[in-house]
């Protein structure tokens, strides 16, 4: 029994003998007419129960029939509609789509490093600019936060190793307390010398006079500052170890009453180092950003502005190439797409032989059963009638569609769309590589790594005239402003 899964089967049921003599009762028709002796003995025409019979196959037969060319059309279509899509303008669009990929991404690249330019070459002017307007004639030495992190807490670990030994006397804790209490003094020490080195010492030296009316004051009290906070410390110790009960916020009256008042050589020396500790965190916070207070962070913009284009320039070499390099591999796809679409096409072949032998196999299927019905029926006629039979009950009953059948039109229509669009497929790449060679050859050729160097240069060309543009445009609208009548 054939397959009714398979393509072309699945809506009509198993045609078989039985079904088909029963359906039209050929049993039982063949013994009632045999009673009157019916179909005649000379007749030469078949019963009406045969006639009825015949009508059944000629119906189940078109059924089968249009079952087949509705499959085979399905398909038909499909491969047309596929072979539409491979033509020559599509693979000449994508030759075309390909090339504009590869421009594209180079002036997006273009586009980027353009603007890094520009942006560096507007950040050094605006350097420069302050250079002039603030009379600075060197570039600013910057330190690395790490290196500034370092040498704050080096000294701050030297302050609070000799501040704890001091301190050691004088706590109920020992080094332990004495060490707790140095490490807080020592931070406190170097945040104002960093500080007062930071803030106030910078503004000093400023080129306009008006940051000294707050400037040199805020130096001198953050100076005195740091110097009485030493000698408070140096008092502190002396407190505790003359009254170790003693609290902390005494030591300020006693402080303020005798500054120099220090009579042990040991808190003297406290009082020196935290000086000394202070002054080094002043001369490193006056110098860690650059001398100059606002010129460090011109510079470093200036700095980190033209370390973008060096890196995107570096980029370039290191991502575009690639990324051209892939998209430029795909100007031979149309290949792999034909072999790809001759592989579809051996399946839908085999698809179509397959629709064709369901054909047939339910058409030898349904004669069989056509056969056995009719044997059926004269059977049974035989066995109850008297006279003699007809003659034609010794030979067949033939249906020219099912016991001489032709082969299906729509079967040879798919196959010889398959074989002209084989044809077509074997010769594209030929006819697409003679019709498009200038142009592939173009594509193919491209010196990627060439056409990067010269993209460099054109962004940075692009980046200064676009620069030097906005910059005669600014002197332009402060010409105009200057001859501006007051």
């Amino acid at each position: 029994m054939a397959d009714e899964s398979r393509p072309g089967g699945g809506t009509i049921p198993p045609i078989t003998a039985h079904h088909l003599a029963e359906l039209v009762q050929a049993g039982h028709h063949g013994a009632s007419d045999a009673l009157d002796n019916n179909p005649p003995p000379q007749s030469a025409l078949p019963s009406q129960t045969e006639l009825t019979l015949l009508s059944r196959v000629v119906e189940l037969f078109g059924a089968i029939r249009q079952q087949a060319a509705v499959a085979l059309n399905g398909l038909h279509a499909e491969i047309s509609s596929r072979r539409e899509s491979f033509t020559q303008e599509r693979y000449e669009g994508r030759v075309r789509s390909i090339e504009a990929s590869m421009r594209a991404l180079l002036n997006r690249h273009g586009g980027e490093l353009e603007q890094r330019v520009y942006d560096a070459l507007k950040a050094k002017r605006e350097y420069e600019y302050f250079n002039y307007t603030h009379r600075r004639t060197a570039d600013p030495k910057i330190d690395k936060w790490q290196f500034i992190l370092l040498f704050l807490m080096v000294p701050l670990a030297i302050e609070s190793l000799l501040n704890g030994n001091f301190f050691a006397e004088a706590s109920e804790f020992g080094l332990v307390g004495g060490a707790a209490t140095a490490v807080i003094i020592s931070a406190l020490n170097i945040a104002l010398g960093f500080l007062t080195g930071l803030w106030p010492a910078r503004y000093c030296q400023h080129v306009r006079a008006s940051h000294l009316f707050w400037a040199l004051p805020v130096y001198v009290a953050m100076i005195i500052l740091i110097v009485m906070f030493n000698l408070t410390v140096g008092h502190y110790r002396e407190m505790l170890i003359a009254t170790p009960d003693a609290r902390s916020l005494q030591v300020i009256p006693r402080m303020l009453a005798d500054p120099l008042g220090i009579t042990e050589l040991k808190s003297a020396a406290l009082v020196l180092i935290g000086c000394i500790v202070a002054f080094a965190a002043a001369v490193k916070g006056y110098s860690a950003f650059g001398t100059y207070p606002g010129q460090g962070a011109a510079y470093k913009r200036w700095r980190q502005r033209w370390d973008a284009v060096e890196e995107e320039r570096r980029r370039l070499d290191v991502e575009l190439l690639p990324e051209l390099e892939t998209v430029r591999s795909q100007i031979d796809g149309f290949k792999e797409d034909c072999a790809r679409e001759l592989g579809r096409l051996q399946a839908s072949k085999a698809t179509a032989d397959q629709i064709r032998d369901l054909y047939g196999a339910r058409l030898s299927q349904l004669r069989s059963a056509k056969d056995a019905a009719l044997m059926q029926y004269r059977e049974a006629n035989l066995r109850v009638r008297t006279d003699l039979p007809p003659a034609y009950f010794s030979q067949a009953l033939n249906v020219a569609e099912i016991d001489q059948p032709v082969p299906l039109p729509e079967h040879g229509a798919v196959k010889g769309l398959i074989e002209d669009f084989e044809r077509q497929l074997a010769n594209m790449p030929a006819l697409v590589e003679a019709k498009l060679r200038d142009r592939l050859a173009l594509v193919r050729g491209l010196d990627l790594a060439g056409e990067i160097e010269r993209l460099k240069t054109r962004a940075s060309e692009a980046g200064r005239d676009a620069f030097e543009q906005d910059e005669a445009a600014r002197r332009q609208i402060n010409a105009e402003f200057a001859a501006m009548p007051r």
